[in-house]
């Protein structure tokens, strides 16, 4: 059994609660929010690990998630990886945006995972920071393929990060989970995780 890191953010709670500048109105208004979801089919987990399995049809631009495919808990070994990977993907969706500076949250939480009978991956081509053909391919051969540990592109030290196909290999709650914070500068496109005292570029992970 390994441990594995992921970090995501709650939108719906923190956009909740923006809107009504009140605990109990955000409650209410989570509930209807929730309604216009579909149904987690998973709810014997944990929200934060049954999260990426609710939705269908998976979102196709994803390294082992093609639009063909099923839908993937992904994290990594470590924290150091996890704050690498969520790096990319934050400044991926914002610097095109009009912002200079921002600041924020995210939840970063540990869940144990059954890696028994994980496929290790070490294909080059596998690994490409933004061809994602070859992962597509590899998961079109390899159907009953359900977890996967493969090396990370984005982190310097290529730490491994995991595919999980199957909730069944996460066990139901998180073994911990925090909150970090973290800084954003738009224009030199850099990314620092305030209480790891780590800064990431956009040069670093791309």
């Amino acid at each position: 059994m390994i441990e594995i890191a992921r970090i995501v953010e709650h939108q719906a709670n923190l956009s909740s609660y923006r809107a009504t500048q009140n605990e109990a109105r955000a409650e209410q208004l989570e509930q209807l929010i929730e309604l216009t979801k579909p149904i987690n089919p998973s709810r014997q987990w944990h929200p934060l690990i049954a999260t990426p399995f609710r939705y269908d049809p998976p979102h196709p631009h994803t390294r082992f998630r093609p639009s063909y495919g099923k839908n993937v808990f992904y994290g990594s070994t470590t924290e150091e990886t996890a704050l690498y990977e969520h790096a990319f993907h934050f400044m991926r969706q914002r610097m095109h945006l009009d912002i200079t500076t921002t600041t924020g949250t995210r939840t970063l939480f540990f869940v144990k995972a059954h890696d028994e009978s994980a496929i290790h991956i070490n294909d080059v081509a596998v690994m490409n920071k933004n061809d994602y053909s070859a992962s597509h391919q590899f998961i079109l051969a390899n159907p009953h393929a359900t977890f996967l540990i493969y090396p990370s592109c984005r982190d310097p030290q290529k730490q491994k990060n995991a595919a999980i196909l199957d909730i069944n290999h996460l066990e139901k709650t998180p073994t911990w989970e925090t909150s970090i914070s973290f800084f954003y500068d738009n224009k030199n496109t850099r990314l620092t995780w305030i209480n790891q005292q780590l800064h990431i570029t956009w040069k670093e992970v791309c």
